[in-house]
This record gives C-alpha cells, structure tokens and sequence, in this order.
C-alpha cells in the first residue's frame, strides 16, 4: 500500500468513528489531497507569486459533506485577520519550486500551517 492509499484508508477509519477528533480527520483530508494541493500551488506561484492555499472548514462537518472544499490561494502580501502571526515567517521561507503552504482553517480551534513537499 503507497503513501496515498495509506492516507486514504485512514481518513475512511476516522470518518467511521464518530470519537475521532475533527482535528484528526482534516489534517488526514490535507494528506489525502496533498498531490492536487501541490499542483495547485505549483500552478498560482508563477502567476500570484508566494502565497498560501488556504482551506477554509469552518461550518463544515466533513463526516458529513459533500461536494468540495473551499480552497484559494492567496498571495503572500494578501493578508487576513484570521491568519496566524507565524504565517508570514513560512510564506518567507518555503521553496515555492518544491513546497506548498496551506493553511487549514477550521471551527474551534487554531489555524493549522502544513509545509507540503
């Protein structure tokens, strides 16, 4: 089993159980997306420069959705209130050529920043 196919069956078990954390299960929804993340990062960069993909989950159960995601991505100097502190120091150092940043927002907790290679 690759590393896809791995991310994919956990996320299935975490859907099932109705204790897993929403934590759990969105940053497992990142891994499992993490190649069309990448490439969708890869494709913004030449035109929009660094930035982030933002993942906007709030008000989204994903045990329950259906359809896809809110994701954008944002050029670096775009800025939000809701963005964390620490972002602005990522977006600086990340290799725009190997890596993307995402930014997972979601219902009751922090703003999640994943560096994906």
């Amino acid at each position: 089993m690759n590393q896809q196919q791995q991310a994919l069956a956990r996320l299935r078990r975490l859907l099932n159980d109705p204790a897993a954390p929403l934590t759990d299960i969105a940053e497992s929804y990142v891994s499992v997306i993490s190649e069309q993340l990448l490439h969708f990062a890869r494709q913004a960069y030449p035109r929009d420069g660094r930035g982030v993909i933002e993942m906007d989950l709030r008000g989204i159960d994903l045990r329950t959705a259906t359809g896809s995601a809110p994701i954008a991505y944002y050029p670096a100097d775009a800025g939000s209130d809701d963005w964390p502190p620490n972002l602005d120091e990522v977006l600086a150092t990340y290799d725009p050529h190997r890596e993307a940043v995402v930014l997972l927002m979601q219902d009751g907790c922090e703003p999640l920043i994943y560096v994906l290679e």
